[in-house]
């Protein structure tokens, strides 16, 4: 039997080939994933539909078949200190990879009307009902 693994993102997916048994234990997939994606046991949360898979039970208590595919979250690394003072201790991060920044535009608060001044929809479950605002109510 053969699986594959895939980053959350999607960015990344490779194949577990070597004699996956269903009865190989989630710690065993684990030492797996580390081999091949260079992330600790401890830093991966490893999910299959849906599930997050827990240490304790086997591929076949999730019902994984062959090439179904698992996908893999890398959290934190629990080692890392958790206030950025401490500069001084070398600690080895979860993975290898560099980190993926993603740049979203931002708007600002000139960009959109203020609250007070526009007209609301409200959905009651019947229908869509326009509530107009007097300013002298506002105040």
């Amino acid at each position: 039997m053969w699986i594959q693994v895939r980053t959350i993102d999607g960015s990344q997916t490779r194949t577990i080939e070597d004699d996956v048994s269903r009865k190989a234990t989630i710690e065993e997939l684990r030492e797996r994933v580390w081999a091949l994606f260079d992330v600790r046991p401890e830093c991966q949360r490893l999910f299959y539909r849906g599930k997050q898979l827990e240490n304790g039970y086997t591929l076949f208590d999730y019902d994984v078949g062959l090439n179904d595919i698992i996908q893999l979250l890398v959290r934190p690394d629990p080692d890392l200190p958790s206030t950025s003072k401490q500069t001084d201790i070398q600690a080895k991060p979860c993975s290898n990879s560099p980190p993926k920044v993603k740049k979203t535009p931002r708007v600002g608060p000139s960009s959109q009307p203020s609250t007070s001044t526009r007209d609301f929809l409200i959905d009651p479950g019947i229908g869509l009902y326009k509530v107009l605002l007097s300013p002298s109510l506002l105040k």
